[in-house]
């Protein structure tokens, strides 16, 4: 039985307090150490020909709208952001609209960048494995001096999700001039109805390559083959996302 987990209006006012204390904290040290510490507001616009996540299919129906907003404020190595993402159905869904809030906190350590962050994730009703809100903390390393960029997440849900379910994310990829390639790969770590697993599971192996767009290096094109090996499932999708930087 899943219980329904609601995140009052307030959490998100502190969680705002929270990155303005941290921002002003990291502003004292900055002016200190003579750096600059940038404000920085990322708009992104996405097109998706599917919505998949992590071995499933995410979203009724095909063609979604999916844009952001991402606000940062980067001091020295540290950043701290908040993000707002949104998707929407285009067409032939039906409950398919999806708001996820995510606050984060990283650090660059040279050719090493580490992560943490906490999501809402606000999804359908009608979606089987949660109800109303799930709430997911990660964090993650990458790695960017070797021939090939690497990277690995770790998620775990903390409410919404009787499981608490564990997912684990590696990545590679590499880029040549205008061409991107990626490999991402999923796995549950043990029994998740969140994920539709009865125990630990490889339920994502998703290979990408991805274009950008000569002169205009905030367009890209990105053609996706996602495949659940416990389930089966496989889907190909493309997408298009282009964005825009206030810095």
């Amino acid at each position: 039985m899943k219980h329904k987990m609601h995140v009052a209006w307030y959490w998100y006012i502190v969680a705002v307090f929270v990155l303005v204390s941290i921002a002003g904290t990291m502003t004292v040290v900055a002016e200190e150490e003579g750096s600059a510490s940038p404000l920085a507001i990322a708009i992104d616009a996405t097109y998706a020909s599917a919505y998949y996540w992590r071995g499933a299919s995410a979203g009724a129906g095909t063609s979604f709208m999916q844009p952001s907003v991402d606000v940062s404020y980067t001091a020295g190595p540290v950043a701290v952001g908040a993000n707002v993402w949104y998707s929407q159905g285009i067409e032939d869904g039906d409950d398919n609209s999806e708001i996820d809030y995510t606050v984060y906190l990283g650090a660059s350590l040279g050719a090493v960048d580490v992560s943490a962050g906490v999501i809402d994730y606000v999804i359908p009703n009608s979606f089987p494995f949660a109800e109303g809100h799930v709430l997911e903390a990660n964090a993650g390393v990458s790695i960017s001096a070797l021939p090939i960029d690497n990277s690995i997440t770790f998620y775990m849900n903390l409410a919404g999700d009787d499981d608490s379910s564990m997912y684990l994310a590696p990545s590679l990829g590499t880029s040549y001039k205008n061409l991107g390639i990626g490999l991402t790969a999923g796995l549950v770590l043990g029994e998740s109805e969140f994920y539709g697993t009865e125990g630990a599971a490889l339920v994502d192996i998703t290979p990408s390559i991805s274009y950008t767009i000569p002169g205009d290096a905030e367009t890209s094109v990105s053609f996706n083959i996602g495949y659940n090996p416990d389930s089966d499932l496989k889907m190909s999708y493309v997408t298009i996302g282009t964005s825009f930087s206030i810095d």
